[in-house]
């Protein structure tokens, strides 16, 4: 079974073909986002298999995105604990101090937790503890923003690859008509071939932009748990 989708001002046309036999529906009335939804599908299906992946890869980018978002609001949810934290080792009251960093959500507070319960102890295994834990919290703030990155390096080439596999099957189309070459019909296989490239570069593009936000904010926290560690380390060592 072919379907051809044809949508108009206030009247959407669908087309079947099965059986040799045409059922033509006319003036039937639907909403906008319908006829978005509609032209969506229609040109998701003209591209081509390589449409599946990349659908895969976008719904991937958002699940991640949102999931990355929500992490970091969490983590960033007390910034000036940290800046709290850092006067009462200033004051040498450790024990609120601890106190304060365990019970707080956040890889700074985090830090400065593990650095305290080593308070009094030498410079050298108090700069291992505490880097030793910011690396563990960069990983945990790292987390899934890889296969962001990678769905925005690999989206382009599958849109590629699509548009390579669509022209292909135009030309081998336009090989077996013999004489009688249409030129529309190499123009129609060639355009729907492209459509995977415009797709890929759709996933791709807001995927290298999100990929740099997180990293950014992940940066950001580093920096931070870097600056309160090492002036945490002033005041813990023996």
């Amino acid at each position: 079974m072919a379907s051809q989708f044809l949508i108009l001002k206030s009247e959407l046309i669908l087309i079947c073909l099965n059986n040799d036999k045409f059922v033509i529906i006319k003036n039937f009335f639907i909403a906008p986002i319908n006829k978005l939804l509609l032209c969506m599908w229609y040109f998701f299906e003209a591209g081509g298999p390589m449409m599946y992946p990349l659908l895969i890869c976008s719904i991937l980018t958002v699940a991640y995105t949102i999931e990355r978002s929500f992490h970091f609001f969490r983590a960033g949810r007390s910034a000036d604990v940290p800046q709290v934290i850092h006067d009462l080792i200033e004051k040498e009251q450790f024990d609120q101090a601890l106190r304060l960093a365990e019970t707080s959500p956040g890889p700074v507070s985090a830090v400065l937790a593990k650095g305290l319960m080593h308070a009094g102890e030498k410079k050298e295994f108090i700069e291992e503890e505490i880097t030793l834990e910011g690396t563990t919290e960069i990983k945990r703030l790292s987390k899934h923003l890889h296969l962001i990155e990678l769905i925005s390096r690999i989206a382009p080439l599958m849109g590629l690859l699509g548009t390579v596999l669509g022209m292909v099957n135009a030309f081998q189309q336009v090989a077996q008509a013999n004489s009688s070459v249409d030129p529309s019909m190499l123009a129609g296989g060639i355009w729907e071939a492209l459509i995977t490239t415009a797709a890929g570069l759709g996933v791709a593009i807001p995927s290298m932009i999100v990929h740099h936000l997180l990293e950014e904010k992940v940066q950001s926290f580093a920096f931070l748990m870097k600056y309160y560690g090492s002036e945490a380390i002033k005041h813990l060592e023996k």
